[in-house]
């Protein structure tokens, strides 16, 4: 997936799909995973991609796509997503985490980041920009700032019966109460112990089926006082809720996370509604678990978001024994 560009934004089945070209937020999550198994060489690819994203008003491209006719770059303004936020969410969150910050362009890129992040308030962006203020070794007061949104969010929408951020859950919602344990972590702030603890209970008994992790479908998702949709069911939910639950474990020394953690990440493998794995013979994660199976497609997304979760378990220890079994 990955060119001397960065690494492409979608599959089609096991081969890279170019039409669709780079996301920003593939690059960022492609930083954090090539950090965490302390590849220099694809760390330097995903970098450069971020340094040539930046935008004349200092902040950065989505998209970008490649021109088979003089072979540059273009991007497509009239693609933007609304999710760029998160996007960014993201980039900073790599950038921090993989400590990438000596490079004066990269210390200007961090800098316009942290100054747009006022602003936000998609709770998933403001997670992720979390997620890399806690390796800063002096508190921002950016972070405490976030934080305090976050909190905000749950103050204002948690009831007796629907402890979250927001009245529905969708995709990705394990970031936010895995950022909140990290702060706990790094910050001993006990009110963010306090709110992920809870809503790391309310996703758990919400995401289930029999005592079988089964992540929101995407057709649908699930609104406050409506039907909760099965399908499709995505890697990117299942990958951070293994990350969230090994924090959560790290932070309580609770054995609940630790098993909790093994069957989310045991979802790849088969412990899914479906009893379907995801993972092919070449430790390639499909696209989604659908009705009929899987989707075949293995796109940069899904691919990143199962080897956070494989490095999150081998850290717990939960992996051996999967992948020798492949």
């Amino acid at each position: 997936m990955t060119t001397d560009i960065g690494i492409y934004q979608h599959g089609k089945l096991n081969k890279p799909d170019p039409k669709f070209g780079y996301a920003l937020e593939d690059q960022a999550r492609a930083l954090i995973v090539a950090e965490g198994f302390k590849d220099e060489n694809l760390q330097e690819i995903y970098l450069n991609f971020i340094l040539k994203a930046q935008k004349k008003d200092g902040l950065l491209y989505h998209f970008y796509y490649e021109d088979n006719d003089n072979g540059l770059w273009r991007n497509d303004e009239y693609t933007e997503k609304p999710n760029i936020k998160e996007a960014y969410g993201i980039t900073l969150w790599s950038l921090l985490k993989a400590k990438k910050n000596q490079d004066g362009d990269i210390k200007e890129i961090i800098k316009n980041l942290m100054e747009d992040a006022s602003n936000w308030t998609s709770p998933r962006a403001i997670a992720a920009a979390l997620l890399g203020l806690v390796n800063c070794e002096f508190q921002h007061s950016l972070e405490n700032e976030l934080k305090s949104k976050l909190h905000n969010y749950y103050f204002d929408t948690n009831t007796e019966n629907w402890v979250w951020f927001e009245n529905y859950l969708i995709y990705a919602n394990a970031i936010i109460p895995w950022t909140l344990w990290e702060i706990y972590l790094k910050r001993k702030c006990k009110l963010s112990f306090e709110i992920a603890k809870k809503t790391t209970e309310f996703l758990i008994n919400n995401c289930q089926e029999n005592n079988i992790p089964s992540p929101i479908g995407n057709k649908g998702w699930y609104i406050k006082g409506k039907n909760k949709s099965l399908f499709d069911q995505q890697p990117i939910d299942s990958g951070y809720m293994v990350c969230c639950l090994e924090k959560a474990y790290y932070a309580t020394e609770d054995d609940f996370y630790l098993n909790w953690a093994e069957k989310w990440y045991k979802w790849f493998w088969g412990n899914n509604i479906n009893n379907t794995i995801l993972i092919d013979e070449n430790f390639a994660c499909y696209d989604a678990l659908t009705p009929e199976g899987v989707n075949l497609n293995q796109g940069a997304e899904s691919n990143l978001c199962f080897l956070m979760a494989y490095i999150a378990a081998k850290r717990l220890g939960l992996d051996s024994g999967i992948t020798k079994a492949i």
